[in-house]
């Protein structure tokens, strides 16, 4: 367990993070008192065996799990088929 202030968390928060990652709790302490504690989640509700292999890998640092679509946004249908020689061509000759 680590302690740590509101103002070196803030300007050291990716450490923190770190640490998290590792298994580490920190808790968080404002004049000398504890006002939170940091860890990793704990999943709640069903969770199927893949997705409870995918959180942990996620949490080990091995994979980034994929972030939903909160937007509601389609993506645009796409009818060509573009290389990236093509994509990287052109965007080479802006700045030539």
């Amino acid at each position: 367990m680590i302690a740590v202030g509101v103002r070196d968390l803030k300007n050291q928060l990716s450490q923190y993070l770190r640490y998290v990652k590792d298994g580490e709790r920190v808790i968080v302490t404002e004049h000398k008192k504890i006002i939170a504690e940091i860890s990793v989640p704990k999943v709640k509700g069903k969770v199927s065996s893949i997705e409870e292999k995918m959180i942990k890998l996620s949490m080990e640092g091995d994979i980034i799990l994929a972030k939903t679509n909160k937007t509601g946004l389609k993506m645009p249908d796409i009818k060509e088929k573009l290389d990236w020689e093509t994509v990287y061509d052109e965007i080479r000759a802006d700045r030539v």
